[in-house]
Parts: structure tokens; sequence; C-alpha cells
């Protein structure tokens, strides 16, 4: 497959998981606010995770469309929500900045880096929601907070992802991928 395929298909791919992203936040304020459930879940940081694994650190385009939706549906203001949504949602791609260029295909194949990376990814985001939360309210234990609300998600995030790196060219390093499939 050329560059310019590749190319036209990662932004194919990056349009489908923002639009799932922002589906899945939709889903999640309406569960909690209209329907109140009483629980808050979102596949939209699961969706960012496997996205900057198969396109690197551009992957984060997801997880900040869906934080744009956090931002509507939030009774914060615009402010508030755009320091909590969007620059804490930013620190989501701290791991695959570190990672770099490398071969991602590392990450995914092997069960314990792919935790690791989820796990690491979910520290970041905390990092990231506690600096907001600092700056929103003064309150200094937002990101332990932060982290121990959303502990069954990154539990979650940690099933989801392993259940799908058993199906190939799901999580993988997408033009690794191409690349292999042009040799065949």
């Amino acid at each position: 497959m050329n560059n310019e395929n590749v190319v036209s298909f990662k932004k194919f791919d990056l349009v489908c998981f923002s639009i799932l992203a922002s589906i899945s936040e939709i889903m999640s304020y309406a569960l909690l606010n209209v329907w109140n459930s009483g629980f808050y879940f979102s596949f939209s940081t699961v969706l960012c995770l496997i996205s900057m694994l198969r396109w690197g650190a551009i992957g984060i385009i997801p997880g900040v469309i869906g934080g744009i939706f956090g931002i509507f549906f939030s009774e914060m203001n615009l402010w508030s929500g755009l320091l909590y949504y969007g620059v804490g949602n930013l620190f989501l791609v701290i791991p695959m900045l570190l990672y770099g260029r490398r071969d991602r295909n590392r990450i995914s194949e092997d069960t314990l880096r792919l935790f690791l990376y989820i796990f690491l990814s979910h520290i970041c985001l905390s990092v990231g929601k506690g600096f907001a939360i600092l700056a929103i309210s003064g309150e200094i234990t937002g990101c332990i907070d932060y982290f121990g609300a959303t502990f069954l998600i990154l539990v979650m995030n940690e099933i989801i992802c392993m259940v799908l790196k058993m199906r190939e060219g799901l999580i993988c390093d997408m033009r690794n991928y191409f690349n292999e499939g042009e040799r065949c």
C-alpha cells in the first residue's frame, strides 16, 4: 500500500475513532444524568489508547474530541472544562511520546508491555486531571481521587485491550501492518 493510501486510511481511522469516542461520551452522560445510573463509564479513553497504538502520538485526537463532548455535558464553566477535559486528556499521550518512533507492535504483542502501557497512560491521565482539579478548585488530592474514582475504568480498559489484542490487526502499529501486507 502506498504512503498516500496509508495517510488516507489513517485519517479515516482517526475520524472513526473520534466519532466513537464522541458517541461514548454522549452515552456516558446520558446514562449518568438522564437515567440516573449513578455510575460513569466511558470508552473514549480505551479508544484513544488503541488509536495511539495504531498511529502513534497523533492518536490522541479521539481523546481530545471525546473531551470536547465532555465539556458540553459537564456543569463546569468553559475555562474549567477546557482545563479539565482538554488539557487533562492531553496527558494521556505522554507514554506514547516517551516511547517515540519505535515499533509499537512490541507493546501490543506483549501482554505485560500492553498492561504497563495502559496502566502508565492511566496514571498520566490521573496526573493531568489532578493538575486541572488543583487549578480549578485548589484541591491537592485530585490526582489520587481521580485515579481511585476511575479504577474500574482502568480495569475495563485493560480487559478490553487484552481481548482485542488476540485479533490480529486491531491493536497494532498500522504502518508496519500495511508494510507487512505488501510483502505477502
